[in-house]
């Protein structure tokens, strides 16, 4: 039976996945690991996959400074951190500011739940997601710059959206309280549609994300 974990993870076969600061319950979380996939609960350079496991700050450091090397735009890596208000909950939220990634050169590009304790946030290289249009270089000098200011950190809904989300005033006050980084993101899956028909599609979705209290697009 497929692993839908992994699969969410984007885990794939013949992959070398690299899991550090694995939790005494790992097995647990993970399930069961397929014969095709490589798991090794220590820091291996150039492994297809980082999970990393951080309750601290100062554990995501180290561990960024220890796969950062390896990092490159097709690498899959992931950070499960604790939920707030669960006992594990330290300092370390990345939904609130992902600004310390920054240092590392990486940017958030999703999430996904992992259990009643651990979140998770996917990162990728800033460079690979400059790539697409949405870096906010890139957004400062493009069409997208006239819904998202990066240097005031201010999110300007395209009109269509404003008008769906008047209808649905319980999701328009959800993403109204939502940080400048999840307004941003939901922003500009709406704007980044090539088609009319995604775009309304994505419109209606956001909706129903906002309605789940989902804060971004990305969150399952």
């Amino acid at each position: 039976m497929e692993n839908q974990f992994l699969k969410k993870l984007q885990i794939k076969p013949s992959f070398k996945v690299s899991v550090i600061n694995a939790p005494e319950n790992v097995a647990a979380i993970f399930g069961d690991i397929p014969n095709t996939v490589e798991f090794s609960y220590q820091t291996k350079p150039n492994s297809d996959a980082y999970l990393v496991f951080a309750i601290t700050k100062a554990d995501m450091f180290v561990a960024l400074e220890s796969i950062q090397a390896s990092v490159n735009d097709q690498t899959i890596a992931w950070i499960f951190y604790p939920k707030a208000k669960t006992a594990l909950a330290a300092d370390l939220n990345l939904m609130q500011s992902w600004d310390d990634l920054s240092k590392y050169h990486l940017a958030p590009c999703g999430s996904a739940a992992v259990n009643e304790i651990w979140t998770g946030i996917r990162i990728k290289t800033a460079t690979s997601q400059n790539k697409s249009g949405v870096g906010n270089a890139e957004i400062a000098n493009n069409e997208y710059g006239k819904y998202i200011d990066v240097a005031n950190k201010i999110v300007h809904l395209p009109d269509d959206l404003k008008a769906s989300l008047a209808e649905h005033p319980t999701a328009l006050a959800y993403y109204e309280q939502l940080a400048y980084s999840h307004r941003k993101e939901y922003v500009l899956w709406i704007v980044t549609a090539k088609q009319e028909k995604t775009r309304l599609d994505r419109i209606s979705k956001m909706i129903n994300k906002l309605l789940e209290k989902k804060k971004n697009p990305s969150e399952k």
